[in-house]
Order: C-alpha cells, then structure tokens, then sequence
C-alpha cells in the first residue's frame, strides 16, 4: 500500500494479516494490519480502540481509509475472551492441545 492511513510502528499489534473487504457481489482479498490501543495515561472514561486498515491499493470498491471501534473495556474483555475461545478451537481441531494462559495476561497464551 503506498498510502496508509494508519500509522505501523513497532508498537503496532499485528503488522501484517490475511484479510477481505465483502461488499455485495465482490470480495477482495489483501493484508492489512491490526491495532489495539489506549492512551498512554488513561482515565476512566477512554476508550479501547482496535482499529483495523486493508491495504486495498488493487480495489476498485473502496478508498483508502482504516476503520476504527471504540470499545469499553469490558467490551475489549469480551472481544478478547471470544477470540481466546475461537483460538482454542481451531487448536483442538488441528490436535493440539489450547494454551493455558495466566488469567492476568492473554498474552502468554
């Protein structure tokens, strides 16, 4: 993608993913990226934001642009406990056995 809307540093959460845009009648398949973040001193009204941009530079259905959700935390919980789960999942399907993770950091998973 030559333009980005969004900025990817070494602090981005996922810097490279398969992804699609769907629209009626067409998909296109590109990367993307992924990011979750908060400001640096939260306060309790801020939000969680997961922001996500497709590098779409070969389609003809949309502009460069990114998408942003601000989420609640205990809306980011949510997000985050369903993806553990899907995570598992595909684990058990492909034989492996799903990762404990300490409770306190989904990260160690």
């Amino acid at each position: 993608m030559t333009e980005r809307v969004s900025s990817v540093t070494a602090y981005t959460t996922l810097d490279f993913v398969d992804a699609e845009a769907i629209g009626h009648e067409w998909r296109d398949s590109t990367s993307g990226v992924v990011d979750v973040s908060s400001p640096t001193e939260p306060t309790a009204t801020d939000p969680v934001e997961l922001r996500i941009e497709l590098d779409i530079v070969d389609s003809d259905h949309l502009p460069t642009h990114a998408d942003r959700v601000d989420l609640t935390p205990d809306q980011a919980r949510t997000v985050a406990a369903e993806l553990l789960d899907a995570a598992d999942r595909i684990d058990e399907a492909d034989g492996d056995e799903p990762v404990d993770a300490d409770e306190d950091d989904p990260t160690e998973r």
